[in-house]
């Protein structure tokens, strides 16, 4: 009875069987009464969840299989078996799909995107077998089932959610019916229909009209005793007992009393069968899922593949199997039958190791492209967790680990690692720390790419213990630097400063050359999130030193790359695309496709910045491809983002956004929270080019959101200032002010100088723009100096540019065209020809104000010449409509009456390039 009153926990992540039930109605029997209950709960628009219950046999999923084919109405169903625990991905990911919505793979956006769907129309999703995804008390085993049933609980739809279950969640909204077995005349028509004789009617009340078990007697007999399948030969199968244990009086229950026929019948079918059909069973039985006849021989090798076949098919006759059809023939298990197998078999070892020596002996070879690739890795490591052989299932994992990096499965990799991880904590052998200590930084590292940080830290802080107790100071050294990561990812430089620091002392005292130089390239990473970055510079180029120094040349070229990112922040970007072509390079030469990649996007961001637009496209475009081609669906998403900002500065929004989009989408699928704040913020910057004021708004509270969600200070303080530039286009500068003023205290909290500056940049726009010229100077001043303090050329030119608006503004036009000369060298000497084409049009607009219109006239065409190159048509045509004016002096006068009103209408484009 044991194995009945128990129920199986699959702990290891499963894959979703099929989309449809390949559950055959032919001997199908009354259940009218449910049918309508749940015909009635169908047409309920306040019923949205309603469950089956009922222990296992009953013909739960039978039921919903008649619902399913002949329900009326519901155009687009899908049936989902998760008896093998599949993940909510794996189910919500083919829902989408096969309904033609889009699918945004990662889990947390995909119970939005399920619900969503379901809402948008009248759709039936059935759920067989979900106590497979419950733990002992109830709660969900697998991650966002819970969140996806509560989400559709609260908003509902015209769609229907059916489940099976044994057991029920913790989980108010259902509508349960509870299943029982069938009536008696109900029963007798189904031995009937089989051709079953004796007395019928006793033999139903006896079992209380439980369907499998009658199935089951039915097929017992009529293999048996194929002449004569009478229930009066039952006793001649061993079953002539089966009314005394029946109504025995400590046989309490009719759940007791089913348990107990059951085990009865299923002792006297198996006892019936020979060598080989138990030996099936009992094999097959350790595998997940439906299997093919491959499948079953590889674990009886002795026997012949057609013999297999047909005693698989004998056992379906018998109804110990089940057959399915989807594509080719597969072999599966009712769940209760599945149970008692697995019981009778014991301990199932070696089927165990066979199953492994099967599945290594198909497994496909890299490359991979797609999780289905290395499902037999997966099925591997399910059978040695299985043998509680832990290293041997972190082994076989390790094999896919960059894979299902580089492919963005975080999800999946934290489920895995996190099992290990639970497991060896639970045994606490300490023969094991190494193995844990790996799989807690995978963990910890695989929360850090899902933008949970705060999660990754408590992982790579158990990971940092362990290597201190074992004395590995190697693993010591590198779980520091992974802490620090993180730590930097929150945007809480120094605390990762700090980590980096004990990481590059453990490094030099043990003379680890190559994490010393991770070390110094990481210090580097975190002083350029501060700002200063010649501190930065000096840190990559010890890094770079070390990597030429012991031939790394994958280290030297992420040095040259990271060299390249700080040149970049200082407006050096001809020296930043030195480095980034150096480090383009040593990836082509090493052939490391994804550093490649990653060298070309910096090196479309540095053409982008310097305004060359197509040129920074065509990098994207290489980049792109590269990690489209290896499967790095973050480089992917990092790259379509890329291509929305160049597009956004081309002033084609419209493109913009759609990258902007895809790369959201990318993010959303691989759980990257970070990189989905960055997405929003840049759709909303998009929007608000577009003038779309309040959509802009929408997505930077979005983005704002997820930076207080997941900790980011820094994500945090550029949605204040994006939130701040949304308002300021809308005119309601009192409110962008205070966004302004917010996003410089975090920047001033967290040491980033310089998006301080970029703060006290806004804050000096705003100021202008309600009139408080002094006050706009005193901040435009504090901006200027901090450009000046961190080197940083471009952000001092703006700087200077903003000085010279708010002069204009005052009429001081002599002392804005200065500053606007000053912006002027600063944007030619680092070939910022973007930012050289707005000064030369800001200062041809002082020059018409002190009558200079011949050095105006200059001033626009020399715009005009830059736009043209850049390909900014409509940037163009306000040149020369500025032109135009200008060459026609008998309107001079007149046009000066309505100078003021067209200027108006250039300021708000102005000053949206010079936000920082």
């Amino acid at each position: 009875m044991e194995w009945l009153e128990r129920s199986t926990k699959v702990e290891s992540p499963g894959v979703l069987k099929a989309g449809n039930p390949n559950k055959s109605l032919a001997y199908w029997q009354g259940r009218k009464t449910e049918i309508a209950q749940i015909q009635q709960w169908l047409t309920n628009k306040n019923t949205f969840l309603i469950g089956i219950e009922g222990i296992g046999g009953t013909g739960k999923s039978m039921l919903a299989t008649k619902i399913y084919d002949e329900i009326e109405g519901f155009p687009k169903r899908f049936w989902a078996d998760v008896s093998n625990g599949a993940g909510f991905s794996d189910l919500a990911r083919q829902v989408l799909s096969e309904f033609g919505f889009p699918v945004p793979e990662q889990e947390a956006q995909l119970v939005e995107a399920l619900v969503g769907c379901l809402r948008s129309g009248q759709f039936l999703l059935i759920i067989d077998n979900l106590e497979s995804l419950l733990q002992p008390d109830r709660q969900w085993g697998s991650l966002f089932y819970g969140d996806f049933f509560q989400a559709w609980v609260e908003h509902g739809g015209n769609s229907k959610i059916i489940v099976t279950s044994r057991e029920r969640p913790e989980l108010k909204g259902f509508e349960w019916l509870t299943l029982k077995g069938l009536q008696v005349n109900e029963g007798v028509a189904l031995l009937t229909v089989l051709g079953i004789r004796g007395d019928l009617t006793q033999f139903v009340e006896l079992v209380d009209g439980h369907p499998l078990l009658l199935r089951l007697v039915a097929d017992l007999l009529k293999a048996e005793y194929s002449q004569d399948p009478d229930l009066s030969r039952l006793a001649d199968l061993g079953l002539g007992n089966l009314r005394q244990f029946l109504t025995d009086s400590q046989v309490v229950g009719v759940h007791r009393r089913e348990n107990v026929g059951m085990v009865l019948v299923l002792d006297a079918s198996f006892n019936r069968l020979n060598e080989l059909q138990k030996a099936l069973l009992l094999n097959i039985s350790v595998y997940r899922g439906a299997v093919d006849s491959a499948a079953a021989v590889a674990m009886l090798p002795g026997s012949s593949a057609p013999e297999i076949e047909k005693e698989l098919r004998n056992l379906v006759k018998r109804s110990l199997l089940v057959d399915k059809f989807n594509g080719k023939q597969r072999f599966d298990f009712q769940p209760v039958i599945l149970e008692y197998v697995r019981y009778q078999a014991g301990d199932q070892s070696e089927a165990h190791q066979k199953a492994i020596d099967y599945y290594r002996s198909i497994a496909k070879q890299p490359p991979w492209k797609t999780k289905d690739d290395v499902k037999e890795y997966l099925e591997i490591f399910d059978h040695f967790y299985q043998l509680q052989d832990y290293n041997s299932a972190f082994d076989t994992i390790w094999i896919c680990d960059d894979f299902l990096t580089l492919r963005g499965y975080y999800a999946d990799k934290v489920e895995l690692y996190g099992q290990l991880v639970s497991k060896w904590e639970e045994i606490g052998a300490r023969e094991n720390w190494n193995y844990q200590a790996a799989a807690l930084t995978s963990l910890g590292n695989a929360y850090h790419s899902l933008g949970q940080y705060q999660r990754a830290i408590e992982f790579l802080q158990q990971s940092l213990e362990i290597k201190r107790e074992i004395g590995d100071r190697n693993g010591e050294g590198k779980s520091l630097n992974n802490l620090g990561n993180a730590y930097d990812s929150l945007g809480q430089y120094q605390r990762a400063i700090e980590f980096f620091e004990q990481s590059l002392g453990i490094s030099r005292q043990i003379g680890d050359r190559n994490n010393e130089g991770n070390s110094l390239n990481n210090f580097g990473n975190a002083y350029n999130s501060l700002g200063q970055y010649q501190r930065a510079i000096e840190f990559h180029q010890q890094s770079l030193e070390i990597s030429r120094e012991i031939g790394d040349r994958n280290g030297e070229g992420n040095s040259l790359n990271n060299l390249g990112n700080a040149y970049n922040s200082l407006g050096q970007y001809q020296r930043g695309i030195e480095f980034h072509q150096q480090s383009l390079e040593i990836s082509r030469e090493i052939g490391d496709r994804n550093g490649e990649g990653s060298s070309l996007n910096n090196l479309g961001n540095a053409y982008d910045s310097l305004g060359q637009y197509q040129r920074a496209i065509e990098f994207f475009e290489q980049s792109l491809g590269i990690s489209r081609q290896i499967g790095d669906r973050n480089n992917e998403g990092n790259s379509l983002n890329n291509f929305g900002n160049a597009y956004n500065s081309l002033g084609q929004y419209q493109r913009a956004i759609e990258f902007h989009q895809q790369s959201l989408e990318i993010s959303r699928e691989i759980g990257d929270r970070n990189g989905e704040g960055n997405s929003l913020g840049n759709l909303g910057n998009a929007y608000d080019s577009l003038g779309q004021y309040q959509r802009a708004i929408e997505f930077h509270q979005q983005s704002l959101e997820i930076s207080r969600e997941i900790g980011d200070r820094n994500g945090e303080g550029n949605s204040l200032g994006n939130l701040g530039n949304a308002y300021d286009s809308l005119g309601q500068y009192q409110r962008a002010i205070e966004f302004y003023q917010q996003s410089l205290e975090i920047k001033r909290e967290i040491g980033d100088r310089n998006g301080e500056g970029a703060s006290l940049n806004n804050l000096g726009n705003a100021y202008n723009s309600v009139g408080q010229y002094q006050r706009a100077i005193e901040f435009h001043q504090q901006s200027l100096e901090i450009s000046r303090e961190i080197g940083d050329r471009n952000g001092e030119g703006n700087s200077l540019n903003n000085l010279g608006n708010v002069y204009n503004s005052l009429g001081q036009y002599q002392r804005a065209i200065e500053f606007y000369q000053q912006s002027l060298e600063i944007k030619r000497e680092i070939g910022d020809i973007r930012g050289e084409a707005i000064v030369w049009f800001n200062l041809g607009l002082s020059l018409e104000n002190v009558n200079r219109e011949s050095d105006a006239l200059g001033a626009y065409r020399n715009a005009r010449e830059l736009y043209q190159a850049m390909g900014l048509d409509a940037k163009v045509q306000d040149c020369n409509n500025a032109i135009e004016r200008l060459s026609q002096p008998q309107t001079l006068v007149v046009s000066r009456r309505g100078f003021w009103v067209w200027l108006h209408r250039l300021w708000r484009w102005v000053r949206s390039w010079f936000r920082q």
